[in-house]
């Protein structure tokens, strides 16, 4: 039997209630937020992220799909939103047509990684990204945004880590200060950590490994210029002010390349050692990186499957659907070519439909019409299209009444609109 591919996943109807719901609350909140939702290809240029998230990256380096197709080009499967919605803010030239955007995304992303609890090779996020501002107050925005839409689907015990990363010059002060304090501890690092300290010594603040993680969380190297100090001090009496609760004592940096100045994780606990379940920051070199004109820019992003995870059972577990709509049954089969003119009718005016095509005994439709959480079952038989009417059952109030035929369409729609305002 053939199955899905490792570190992937179905969901099933009873998965994707849960999934709306938190799909539901970025969107809703997103926009109430101002933000407008865009959509990418999930397959981009290799450059992009080579270029934006960082050559020396373990996404780069161990996680990205890549391909060459037919055309010899150098493919990847998105492993993440910022890049490729940056990359579309340029193409499509919304820094001329809009300079300030403010823009959203839902949907899978794609890394090679070792499959565990809530982490897969093709996952889900949403994120937003605020792209053509410098102001500490639109870092403070999507940071009270990551944390309502959070709180909207049940997710409690919920940490916000803050931090920044200081501009280019700070971080290259920085980098030089953690590489002379790593240095005497080098022998006690993996091996992958000890050709970091070179390469890109910020990425020793990812290890996985306990030794490597325990070292360079005693560092505390980072430093701050005069702007980046004022714009960071901003930031957190924004959080303060909007009633946000911070822990800004953790020494800790993003896994890419593009972020400077603030960085934000939100932890939860019992998640174990993978416990944040969005992150962010600002980028503000990244627009130019890329080809466009200096501008900063700030976003975050989640994954659903942590997510859930996260909230376990609570606020995302969507509420039991209401019963609606009809379930027309057919008492015998000759008549399926006139249920299903009403069933279509019905459909057409925005009501719920279903029918059997089968053949199905009524008990057994009535089953079906149960299963489905119908309202009413309209029951179609040779009498009543002798007698011009129609019985309609309802199913939750377990009353039953007659309804002419003529005026069944009708009558039956402006109940089911009715009941949806």
């Amino acid at each position: 039997m053939l199955q899905a591919l490792r570190g992937t996943t179905d969901l099933l109807p009873e998965e994707v209630a849960r999934w709306s719901a938190v799909e539901h609350a970025a969107r809703r909140l997103a926009r109430i937020y101002g933000y407008r939702e865009v959509r990418t290809p999930v397959i981009e240029e290799a450059a992009l992220f080579l270029r934006s998230v960082g050559e020396t990256t373990d996404i780069v380096q161990k996680e990205m799909f890549r391909f060459t197709d037919r055309g010899e080009h150098e493919i990847v499967l998105r492993p993440e939103g910022t890049a490729a919605v940056v990359r579309a803010y340029l193409e499509r030239n919304l820094h001329k047509t809009e300079g300030f955007a403010k823009l959203f995304y839902l949907g899978p992303m794609f890394r090679a990684e070792r499959p565990q609890a809530g982490r897969f090779r093709q996952f889900h996020q949403y994120g937003v990204e605020a792209i053509g501002s410098t102001s500490p107050w639109v870092d403070v925005e999507a940071i009270a945004l990551c944390v309502h839409i959070l709180r909207e689907c049940g997710v409690g015990d919920a940490t916000v880590w803050l931090a920044s990363m200081g501009c280019r010059k700070d971080q290259a002060r920085s980098a030089e200060e953690l590489r002379k304090r790593l240095e005497p501890h080098k022998s006690k690092l993996c091996k992958e950590c000890q050709a970091r300290l070179q390469k890109n010594v910020f990425r020793v603040l990812d290890c996985k490994n306990p030794d490597c993680h325990a070292i360079a969380w005693d560092m505390k190297a980072f430093f701050l210029c005069n702007d980046c100090t004022a714009h960071f001090q901003e930031v957190r009496r924004g959080l303060k002010e909007t009633g946000i609760a911070f822990d800004d004592t953790k020494y800790f940096a993003r896994g890419l390349d593009y972020y400077t100045r603030t960085v934000f994780e939100v932890r939860v606990k019992g998640l174990g050692a993978q416990d944040a379940v969005a992150a962010g920051g600002r980028y503000d070199q990244l627009v130019e990186e890329l080809g466009g004109p200096p501008m900063g820019a700030f976003g975050f992003a989640a994954g659903i499957e942590r997510v859930l995870m996260a909230a376990g059972t609570g606020a995302t577990s969507a509420e039991p659907p209401a019963r609606a709509g009809v379930y027309l049954a057919v008492a015998q089969p000759p008549l399926i070519g006139e249920a299903f003119r009403l069933v279509q009718r019905l459909r057409e005016c925005g009501v719920p439909a279903l029918m059997d095509y089968d053949g199905k005994s009524l008990k057994a439709q009535f089953r079906e019409a149960d299963k489905a959480l119908a309202r009413l079952v309209a029951v179609l038989g040779e009498t009543e299209l002798a007698q011009g009417s129609i019985t309609v059952k309802d199913l939750g109030a377990g009353s039953q009444r007659t309804v002419p035929l003529d005026s069944f369409i009708e009558e039956i729609s402006r109940e089911e609109q009715g009941r949806c305002h």
